[in-house]
């Protein structure tokens, strides 16, 4: 198989936030694979145009349902999901400086996140696990006076309680259940924030032919022709970002190579990656 790209340009890659939404609606190629972690191997793919739709009504949410400021501390406390992705790309385009966490990465249990949330003392939580962020335990202790939001798993999901069977509390932001409700195009234009730099050399103008693939937990495993890296990992973001703006996909494995190796394996010959 062909390995997947965005569509070949000699146009000089995008180094702001405004003008790689611009290049992502333009691509109708593949931007973002993901693959569950569930013995289905649920895949969801999303083309440019796709992702950079999404990003726009989470911006829009955002700036509606949310007091952070420019700059503003967000954490993300998620799975490694295509909706966490959407939700890194907005919360860049919006100045905010996002952190992430959860399954995979190093801060894994609640004392652990609770500490990252005393260091960062963000303003607005985004998770995939409300639930542990509203009981008694440290997580609800360490939440606050922060904002908290819940992402549900789904594609098409109406709400979190109906993709999940859990509740939220009135005071919780549902994306899900509010997202679909936002305009596909902004009010006004966002300010041309540059697109921070990976420390791996994965830059603009370098990086492997493929793209990125992002496991969900640890890996010995190597490839010849895309970069490799884990969720959590301290530049993650910016490598997605300059392989977007290489039009290059990012392709999203939710579980851990090492544990589910025929269900990587398979992703590996359906996605043709090397």
């Amino acid at each position: 198989m062909t390995p997947l790209t965005l569509g070949g340009s000699t146009a000089q890659p995008p180094r702001t936030f405004p003008a790689l939404l611009d290049l992502l609606e333009s691509r109708p190629q593949p931007a973002l694979i993901w693959y569950g972690a569930g013995e289905q191997q649920e895949r969801v793919e999303l083309s440019g145009r796709v992702l950079q739709n999404w990003t726009i009504k989470l911006i829009g949410l955002f700036s509606q349902e949310s007091e952070i400021d420019d700059d503003g501390a967000v954490l993300l406390d998620a799975a490694a999901h295509w909706k966490a992705a959407a939700v890194l790309l907005a919360s860049g385009a919006l100045g905010w400086e996002i952190s992430l966490i959860g399954p995979g990465a190093s801060q894994n249990d609640d004392d652990a996140r609770a500490a990252t949330v005393s260091a960062l003392e963000p303003g607005l939580i985004i998770t995939d696990r409300p639930g542990d962020w509203t009981g008694t335990g440290a997580l609800a202790h360490a939440l606050g006076e922060a904002e908290l939001a819940a992402l549900s798993p789904g594609l098409l999901d109406a709400s979190f309680e109906e993709s999940t069977g859990q509740r939220l509390p009135a005071w919780a932001l549902d994306v899900s259940a509010e997202v679909r409700q936002h305009p596909d195009q902004l009010p006004a234009p966002l300010p041309p924030r540059e697109l921070p730099q990976a420390s791996s050399g994965a830059g603009p103008e370098g990086g492997a032919g493929g793209g990125l693939v992002v496991v969900g937990g640890a890996t010995e495993v190597s490839l010849q022709d895309w970069r490799l890296a884990r969720w959590g990992d301290e530049d993650l973001f910016a490598q997605m970002l300059a392989t977007w703006a290489q039009s290059r996909p990012v392709l999203l494995f939710q579980g851990d190579p090492a544990a589910q190796p025929e269900a990587w394996a398979q992703m590996l010959r359906n996605e043709g990656v090397r």
